[in-house]
């Protein structure tokens, strides 16, 4: 699938998706982030795709907004000057929407990240569940540099992840960090050299396809919405997702393949 900004390729149980606006350095449009969710959905439905792997093509990951694009939405909003910015609260719930839905996907994402990577980049990145990064990659939230603040999850999910007072520190100097910094802090899992980061990314989404894709499911959910919440509310759900998966036929597949020293057939079911 392509529509010239946003490229999608199946590869065995792996689908790709790139960022390829290299000549505008990845900046992404108000209909790329509607295309990412729609290309990552739509793989639910194909039962060989076991991850997503979400990267930019050229020379970085993603300079971050297409302010073109998102000026023509907010300049509409800008002038409902009876709304008390309802219009613009609006827009931005909107787009919270596409990140709150790619990150709600029980397919695993690993999102790789390049050259540089700023702004809006980051918080896609954020969105995913895996994140790796060349070794020469600058990353930066430059959004106060304009008056602004990160709304698509930057602020929030930044500060879930790697805690309050670093992110502080990220938004309030606006600077650029390196990928040694990233790993350090929990921003990403691994750093790899450019040339071995798509292998890499790669090499672990395979790892991730030999796994139970309803287990895999069942993860995410616990991991992502059992965020601060109480320790028993946690116990709760992992005791309801597996009285669900232990009466799946995935789990029999599982305990077939371990006992006759195969790999494991998932079925989804």
């Amino acid at each position: 699938m392509s529509d010239n900004n946003l490229v999608g390729e199946k590869k065995g149980n792996i689908y790709t998706i790139s960022l390829n606006r290299p000549g505008k350095r990845n900046a992404i449009t108000v209909d790329m982030l509607t295309g990412i969710c729609e290309m990552a959905e739509s793989q639910t439905g194909d039962p060989d795709i076991r991850a997503i792997i979400l990267k930019g093509e050229g020379k970085m990951f993603s300079a971050g907004v297409d302010f073109n694009s998102l000026g023509a939405e907010v300049g509409v909003c800008l002038g409902e000057a009876g709304a008390g910015g309802a219009g613009l609260r609006a827009l931005i719930y909107r787009f919270q929407h596409f990140f709150n839905r790619l990150e709600a996907l029980e397919i695993p994402i690993i999102c790789v990240m390049h050259g540089r990577a700023l702004g809006l980049g980051i918080e896609l990145a954020l969105a995913c569940d895996i994140r790796l990064m060349s070794d020469g990659c600058v990353w930066a939230m430059p959004e106060l540099k304009l008056g602004v603040i990160a709304d698509l999850g930057g602020t929030s999910r930044l500060a879930r992840l790697i805690g309050p007072s670093r992110t502080m520190e990220i938004f309030l100097t606006a600077r650029d960090y390196t990928a040694q910094q990233a790993a350090a802090w929990g921003l990403v899992n691994y750093i790899y050299s450019e040339d071995d980061l798509l292998a890499e990314a790669e090499k672990m989404a395979g790892d991730m396809a030999t796994t139970a894709p309803l287990a895999g499911g069942a993860v995410k959910k616990i991991i992502k919405r059992g965020d601060g919440v109480e320790l028993m509310t946690q116990l709760d759900m992992e005791a309801n997702h597996n009285s669900i998966l232990l009466r799946t036929e995935d789990f029999q597949e599982g305990l077939s393949a371990m006992m006759e020293k195969r790999p494991a057939k998932w079925k989804k079911r």
